[in-house]
């Protein structure tokens, strides 16, 4: 079946996101670095393929930024639906007299997840390399897709900020505004590759079997992307509260939706708030779903927010209550769940959180400053 799109189109999608030969970035780094561990593979690419050549935004255990066409093996799998596994690749008559193949290093393993636009026009692909033949267990397969999708948010975030780059140099106030787009470039990929690496950290050194430790890296990927989605659809101009947490308690609630409740005036958060904000609901709601009240038929959850006045400014308050539920007692040890939400509450957000674990149905309290977020919000608008 011919695909929807033209060479012309991809390549025109390829370059609207001015992303060709920029400089390495953390972000793109740091995510092949994730890939490289995640699938314990000693190569892995953001591969990028033009009319000439697949340039690498990032790469780790190869040591060039660019190949030939003719080298390359994401151009064949980029254009297969999903994920492509190559199990050997000296058995596969496509790529067995590729010359990283055939010569130095002498790849043997190959898998690679599609980077693909909205549109569904292919540009390349997350990929990674092994020096030995083998094949990709099913939690690494997933891990490797869900990073796929890290790394497309990423480039679309790249280029909404470029377009919006592009409308502000029509402005008076040009400097200004760009120097604002830099800064909210800046902490937004600074906060949410802070929160993907400590989420790899924390979930992967801790005693918990290598597949659940997997399961729950890829759940929490999964609710990062879906906040980025939903931040997409509005330029990362920011999203509604009631948005993101019905999006990150739709997959725990299903038919159920007589044991939630969701009440509090109409509230548009900050990019930067939104994300913290849906890692906080996945947080709760899957600790709800395993040990809490939607652990059971009967149990019932309520979410109420409204804003105060506190100090001279506006504080969102937040409260996620639990009741009906299997009798809750005080952990001896902190979870992973509650101290991510303190902290990304505490140091993202500059405010606080109490989780309470009261007999009758856990709690947990959220003061987030409005004000300063905002004002940015605002200004870029």
């Amino acid at each position: 079946m011919q695909p929807a799109w033209t060479e012309s189109d991809r390549l025109a999608a390829l370059r609207g996101y001015r992303v060709l030969d920029t400089p390495p970035e953390p972000v793109f780094d740091d995510l092949v670095q994730l890939a490289a561990r995640a699938c314990q593979a000693p190569v892995a690419l953001i591969t990028l393929i033009d009319e000439r050549r697949q340039w690498f935004k990032a790469e780790v255990g190869l040591g060039v930024r660019e190949t030939p066409l003719d080298r390359s093996i994401c151009l064949s799998a980029m254009v297969q639906p999903g994920l492509t596994i190559v199990p050997d690749l000296t058995e596969d008559p496509r790529f067995a007299h590729n010359p990283l193949v055939k010569r130095e290093p002498h790849l043997r393993f190959y898998a690679g997840a599609v980077l693909r636009t909205p549109d569904g026009i292919p540009l390349g692909a997350l990929c990674v390399f092994d020096r030995r033949p083998r094949d990709l267990p099913e939690e690494q397969a997933s891990t490797l897709t869900m990073l796929a999708a890290q790394v497309m948010s990423q480039l679309e975030l790249r280029r909404a900020v470029a377009e919006r780059d592009e409308k502000l140099e029509t402005s008076h106030h040009i400097e200004q505004r760009q120097s604002l787009l830099v800064r909210e470039l800046h902490h937004r990929v600074k906060n949410t590759l802070a929160t993907v690496q400590a989420l790899a950290y924390q979930t992967f050194r801790s005693s918990m079997p290598p597949e659940i430790a997997r399961e729950r890296f890829e759940a929490r990927l999964l609710s990062l992307s879906r906040t980025h989605n939903l931040l997409n659809e509005r330029n990362w101009t920011g999203a509604a509260l009631k948005d993101v947490l019905a999006l990150e308690l739709e997959p725990f609630i299903g038919e159920h939706r007589h044991c939630f409740t969701a009440t509090g005036p109409d509230i548009d958060l900050p990019a930067r708030m939104a994300v913290v904000v849906g890692m906080i609901f996945h947080e709760l709601a899957t600790n709800a779903a395993k040990y809490g009240a939607l652990s059971i038929p009967f149990g019932r959850v309520v979410v109420a927010w409204h804003v105060v006045m506190a100090e001279g400014q506006r504080v969102l308050q937040v409260e996620w209550t639990e009741r009906g539920g299997p009798s809750v007692e005080e952990p001896l040890h902190r979870g992973f769940g509650p101290r991510l939400i303190e902290q990304a509450t505490r140091q993202q957000l500059n405010g606080s959180a109490l989780v309470s674990f009261a007999a009758e149905g856990l709690t947990c309290r959220l003061d987030l400053p409005l004000d300063d977020n905002f004002q940015d919000l605002q200004s870029a608008a």
